[in-house]
């Protein structure tokens, strides 16, 4: 791993010195791969998930048609599932109350080889008993030519969890 980084140092130190600063900074985007950030609606609340033990994820709606791709729609679903209720951290290992995820897609835009960016900005509704308790928009972006789909809404899962855990729905270990 030390040589890993070093050599990874050094490339960076010619590759400015020689004036390929782009190639650095492409290599660096490569690497980096998806991101994301939430921010809270105001005036949505923000607390006091922690009574929830389960969670039902809805089919993710969008007023984009065509822009977004069926593949994104799926892999969301199929990440959020994973995050929320299935890994060894999961906030929601099931039963009552149960809280409703609404993914609304409000922004899609798929990259191409030209310009690789890629953005899904998702607004997440959360209900309670019909009733929205909250919303939580999770933008998500990369730079990077390889990212695909499963990468962006993977990491869109990820971030709903993170704001999960700092509202107050930490995740408990399984006992088995």
């Amino acid at each position: 791993m030390r040589k890993f980084i070093v050599c990874g140092f050094l490339a960076v130190t010619v590759l400015a010195g020689s004036g390929c600063t782009t190639v650095a900074k492409r290599a660096f985007k490569e690497a980096k791969g998806a991101s994301s950030d939430f921010d809270i609606v105001p005036g949505t609340g923000a607390s006091g998930y922690s009574q929830y033990a389960g969670v039902t994820i809805e089919q993710p709606q969008t007023e984009l048609g065509g822009l977004v791709s069926t593949s994104f729609k799926s892999e969301l679903v199929k990440a959020l599932k994973e995050e929320l209720t299935m890994g060894d951290d999961a906030p929601f290992r099931g039963g009552s109350p149960t809280l409703t995820i609404e993914p609304h897609i409000m922004w899609f835009n798929k990259g191409g080889s030209v310009f690789p960016d890629k953005h899904a900005i998702v607004l997440y509704y959360l209900k309670a008993n019909g009733a929205e308790v909250g919303r939580v928009q999770i933008a998500t972006k990369s730079e990077a030519s390889r990212t695909g789909d499963g990468a962006l809404a993977e990491s869109s899962a990820e971030e709903l969890c993170k704001f999960f855990e700092k509202h107050g729905k930490k995740a408990k270990k399984r006992d088995d």
